[in-house]
């Protein structure tokens, strides 16, 4: 179950538009921000993210959501939308798999969207842009844990684009006092995360050990992952609205590696399935290991792991549960009716 820690800075209650609010990460946060009392304005094109995400915060007299594609922010939608104090910008092409398949069209989401974002933070005079990098813009470190002072080498479209998105958020903070705060996610995980091909391992793993299928492993199963919790990426994300940073980039993660291997096995006996476990070649742009050094997350923004893998796997394969049932339901509704 996700916990809602709800602090606002100094009393002080601010107008934040979060674009990919009704995906995974963002709808956790939407519900954060509204729940404290910030006036929380969301900017989805509903591509990946779900109406559903949002029903706990779309009830609430502060929270407003605006259909529209970053690709594509016009200036009468900037009328609309009036002044914001911070920006969270999510909305973004995540898979790095997507990202080699078609480059051209992960660019013009995540490098030209972002710009278009910054664009509108300067037309709405924010104050602060608090972006989602990857730990992808690594690439394939030659130390571990990694360091925010590590080389910046991206392996993939999708790494590439992030460091792209990085660059321009301090060059308009340079050239417009806007500051620009890139939060490099490692893996996150937990429930709303959509089990297709292109989403995180876990929420395929999760799927297919609840149906029994195989969890299929790409290379010899040893590459490693730091898996954190999404509340955990939440409570960080809303401290990088909120607080007064020195730093500008920063880690988010546990500080800790799971092998695949591991991950499987470790999900296999929570679901008590009857999976096998199945191999399969290694995939183009994939990384040998990742694992974070969080040094400075946790001296600036506060970041605590608060949960344990095991807990996080077991509520995540709780909602994959749940939602399982509910689409069956729907679909006997269906056949009944037709």
């Amino acid at each position: 179950m996700v916990v809602l820690r709800t602090v606002v800075l100094d009393g002080i209650r601010l107008r934040v538009l979060v674009t990919g609010g009704a995906g995974f990460i963002g709808s956790h946060l939407v519900d954060h921000l509204v729940d404290a009392g910030h006036d929380v304005v969301v900017l989805d094109n509903f591509s990946t993210g779900k109406a559903r995400n949002l029903s706990h915060s779309q009830r609430e007299p502060n929270f407003q959501l605006v259909r529209a594609d970053i690709r594509r922010i016009s200036q009468s939608l900037l009328k609309r939308l009036g002044r914001v104090d911070r920006i969270c910008h999510l909305a973004a092409v995540t898979s790095v798999q997507e990202s080699v398949r078609d480059p051209v069209s992960t660019a013009e989401v995540n490098v030209i969207g972002t710009l278009n974002v910054l664009e509108a933070a300067k037309a709405l005079k924010a104050e602060r842009v608090v972006s989602a990098s990857s730990a992808a813009v690594y690439g394939t470190p030659q130390a571990f844990p990694i360091s925010e002072t590590a080389s910046i080498s991206p392996i993939s479209p999708y790494g590439a684009s992030k460091a792209a998105s990085e660059l321009f958020l301090g060059s308009f903070e340079e050239n417009h006092g806007i500051e620009g705060v890139s939060l490099r996610f490692f893996n996150v995980y937990g429930p709303r995360q959509t089990p297709s091909q292109y989403s995180g391992v876990i929420s395929i793993f999760g799927k297919r050990a609840l149906n029994h299928q195989p969890l299929q492993v790409f290379g010899d199963g040893s590459q490693t992952r730091d898996f954190i919790y999404v509340s955990d990426v939440v409570d960080t994300t809303v401290a990088a609205l909120e607080r007064n940073l020195r730093s500008r980039v920063f880690n988010i993660a546990t500080g800790k590696e799971v092998t695949i291997l591991e991950l499987a096995k470790t999900m296999h006996r929570i679901t008590k399935s009857r999976s096998n476990l199945g191999v399969s070649p290694p995939r183009t742009g994939d990384v040998a290991r990742s694992v974070a050094d969080i040094t400075k997350a946790r001296n600036e923004l506060g970041l605590i792991a608060r949960t344990p893998l095991g807990d996080g796997l077991s509520a995540t394969i709780r909602w994959l549960a749940q939602e399982g049932r509910a689409k069956r339901a729907e679909q006997c509704t269906i056949r009944e009716m037709s």
